[in-house]
């Protein structure tokens, strides 16, 4: 009786003290999402503003989990085995010719680079259109084994508070290998 009311406290008290933050976690990858931060369903994703038309284009891809943060949002897709996809230089290349269209029509927001954190490298890609911003991320382990890919998109004026969000979230990423 006693071990059962322990279990029962510690969970009530564990309930209350995960609140604070929500954790992503697959078999791959486990990461940390800040306080505030709650999974989206897939009609909540579909009413979001300017997410429709790039969730329709993900849908063959997968953008399985979706998070929103106030008026940030937040999508990570399944974790990279492919060593062939799990080339940085290779997808900074594919992404920075895909982005052109932007610069060739005035918008010079866009930028991309592969940073070394730690022993990972992370291939960061940051653009605006129109009154929103986006971060794109692809966090590689140090045996270009794994690749954790994700986005973040917000509004403008949130610039600080997405850029806050996106390096908390690199900061967290640990590979299960």
């Amino acid at each position: 009786m006693k071990k059962t009311l322990v279990i029962l406290l510690l969970s009530t008290i564990g309930t209350f003290t995960c609140k604070a933050q929500l954790i992503h976690s697959t078999e791959d990858v486990k990461l940390i999402l800040p306080k505030g931060t709650y999974k989206l369903t897939k009609q909540e994703v579909d009413a979001l503003p300017g997410i429709k038309l790039s969730n329709k284009i993900n849908q063959s891809g997968g953008m399985p989990y979706n998070y929103q943060l106030g008026s940030l949002y937040i999508g990570l897709f399944n974790v990279n085995k492919d060593s062939m996809n799990n080339d940085l230089p290779r997808e900074k290349r594919f992404q920075d010719e895909g982005h052109l269209f932007l610069q060739s029509n005035g918008n010079n927001s866009y930028n991309s680079v592969i940073k070394r954190m730690g022993k990972n490298h992370v291939l960061l890609i940051s653009y605006t259109i129109n009154d929103t911003g986006y971060y794109r991320f692809n966090y590689q382990n140090e045996a270009k084994t794994f690749t954790q890919a994700g986005k973040i998109e917000y509004p403008i004026a949130d610039k600080e508070k997405a850029t806050a969000l996106l390096n908390e979230i690199l900061n967290s990423i640990q590979f299960i290998e």
